[in-house]
């Protein structure tokens, strides 16, 4: 059992230190809204992209983002959502190791953030 969790493991941990990963430019594929949990009232943003390193890819990768406040989700949501795109522009982080471990440079949040 050990060996199967260890790369799992590491693959998650190493996230904690995403912010030095090198970047590449991607760009996104698809902007959707997720219903999550058990509860109507609870949803998500997920945003999928893909990228290259070089010559090596493309990679995938999928980030996600839910607000803070449970008040209004869904329109919530779906507001952040419409300020996103497909084919837009993107800043993805890699670990230099296995780019198939990536993250959305910042997160949803800060793109949202960017779009304003």
């Amino acid at each position: 059992m050990f060996p199967v969790l260890w790369p799992a493991l590491y693959d998650a941990l190493s996230f904690l230190w995403s912010s030095w990963w090198p970047t590449a430019d991607g760009e996104i594929t698809e902007v959707i809204t997720e219903q999550t949990g058990d509860r109507n009232n609870s949803f998500r943003l997920a945003v999928a992209y893909k990228f290259s390193v070089g010559d090596d890819g493309p990679y995938t990768g999928e980030c996600f983002w839910k607000p803070t406040l449970a008040l209004n989700q869904l329109r919530t949501v779906r507001n952040a959502r419409k300020r996103l795109h497909v084919r837009q522009r993107i800043a993805i982080r890699y670990r230099r190791d296995d780019p198939s471990v990536n993250t959305l440079d910042g997160g949803v949040k800060r793109l949202l953030r960017s779009e304003k």
